[in-house]
């Protein structure tokens, strides 16, 4: 148990240490690498052999890096990104 708490910690604070340095370099994330890493999170979130403490963990830092996605997006990408939520309109 020890170890699997240990696993969790350090998930968390490497994802806070790296959203913290994108935030204070004042240059735009790299939303591709930010994607890749929310994909690996949710990847192993969802592996049943994993263990409950790590699936949690994996799961809110996947929420966690797809919000800091999200608002990151330039405006027309998330228009575009979620088009298919929306119905086709005729303009």
């Amino acid at each position: 148990m020890q170890a699997e708490l240990l696993v969790s910690a350090a998930l968390h604070l490497m994802s806070h240490y790296s959203v913290n340095s994108i935030s204070t370099e004042g240059n735009n994330p790299c939303l591709k690498l930010a994607s890749v890493i929310e994909r690996h999170l949710k990847a192993l979130s969802d592996l049943p052999d994993l263990t409950p403490v790590l699936r949690a963990t994996c799961q809110q830092l996947s929420e966690q890096w797809a919000s800091l996605i999200d608002n990151n997006l330039p405006r027309h990408n998330k228009v575009r990104r979620f088009s298919w939520l929306t119905p086709a309109t005729s303009d």
